[in-house]
Parts: C-alpha cells; structure tokens; sequence
C-alpha cells in the first residue's frame, strides 16, 4: 500500500486495508461524528506507526474519490433543467435518485475529510519515525 507517503510490507498492507475497511464501514453509518472518533482510534491503535499513517493517507485519497463521483452525478443532473411537465415520473424519479445519492456521497466525502483530519498526526509521526498512540489530537 503506497499513499504518496511510504511503502509498507506485504503483511502490513493487509493489516491496513482491513483497518481501511473497518473504518470506511464506520465511517459510512449514519451516526458517525467526531466525538465517535475513538472507534477509528481502536482500529488504528492496532497497527503500527507506518501502517496507521498508511492508513489515515488512504482516507483523504478516499475523499478526493468522493470528489469525482460527486462530479459524476452532478454531470448526470445537468439536463434537470430539460424536464418539464410532460416528463415521465421515472425520469423525474431518477433525477430525484440521484440527488439522494449525490447527498450520500457529499456526506461519505464529508466524514472521511473529518476522520482524516483528526488522525493525520499519524502522518506526521511516521514520518518522524515515532510510535506515538493512534489517539492524538488534531494537528
């Protein structure tokens, strides 16, 4: 697993992306906030330093995933305004669809910013070589 920052090992990787996994599935639940933070801090305080930052890096690339499929759908609603009386409800229904899911995505996006936020000390410390707690404050 490679997020701009360092490469980790083979066994680390899947340590990572099982901590990935964990925390996107949190992440996603629809009472996710920062003060639930510590949820994310137990998964991370099971990997070591590097692994942790390898993480918390995939979390803001995860984001910016978020991005283009926001662009995505906003690409699909730009001939909302095409729609009229004559429209068939499915079409309107579908338009209606994809503003839920365009919320959904904003709101994934949203999240993963605010748990990377809260953890990439992680990075910082890696990259100073420490092995500090995946508990620390925002930088």
């Amino acid at each position: 697993m490679n997020t701009g920052h360092e490469t980790i090992g083979p066994p680390a990787v899947a340590r990572a992306r099982s901590a990935l996994r964990q925390i996107k599935a949190f992440v996603k639940g629809p009472d996710f906030d920062c003060a639930c933070s510590s949820v994310v801090g137990e998964v991370l305080l099971n990997l070591a330093a590097k692994e942790r930052a390898a993480v918390v890096g995939e979390l803001f690339v995860s984001a910016v995933r978020q991005r283009t499929k926001l662009i995505t759908l906003m690409e699909l609603l730009m001939e909302l305004d095409e729609l009229g009386p004559a429209t068939d409800r499915g079409e309107i229904e579908e338009a209606a669809m994809i503003f839920d899911d365009l919320a959904e995505q904003a709101r994934l996006g949203s999240q993963l910013l605010r748990a990377y936020s809260f953890y990439r000390s992680n990075l910082r410390q890696a990259a100073q070589g420490a092995e500090l707690p995946a508990t620390g404050a925002s930088a």
